[in-house]
């Protein structure tokens, strides 16, 4: 009589958890913050060494995959004009998609990540000419 009952329990115990679960907004921020360095890499490089007052947004559609994988990035809003903005948003769709997520019972999802590129000012700057 505890045969049947003792099988289905094992059977319901090693069956998947259903894939209906969402990141946490959390978890999402935290691996923006670990990749933070390689946007503002791409703006510098691609963007600030063309034009060094090369300001402006974009937002960037991000598709992860329930194992954590980025599978694609695209600029789907464009505020940002002038020589270099287009190598930036390359070169971060380019880096977005080396990110990783954790891996678990996720649905694919879809984030939108804003960013907003300024040259970054040095406040009080003065150049001091001493003589001897």
């Amino acid at each position: 009589m505890f045969t049947p009952i003792a099988l289905l329990l094992t059977i319901s115990a090693t069956g998947r958890a259903p894939v209906d679960s969402i990141r946490s907004d959390r978890d999402i921020r935290l691996v923006a913050l670990r990749n933070v360095a390689d946007v503002r890499r791409c703006y510098e490089r691609e963007g600030l060494t063309r034009d060094p007052r090369l300001t402006g947004t974009f937002d960037v559609t991000v598709t992860v995959q329930a194992t954590g994988v980025v599978s694609g990035a695209a600029v789907t809003a464009h505020r940002m004009r002038g020589v270099g903005a287009r190598e930036v948003a390359t070169c971060v769709t380019t880096a977005i998609r080396n990110w990783r997520f954790d891996r678990g019972p996720y649905v694919v999802e879809t984030i939108v990540f804003p960013f907003s590129f300024k040259p970054e000012q040095t406040v009080g700057a003065r150049v001091v000419n001493s003589k001897p």
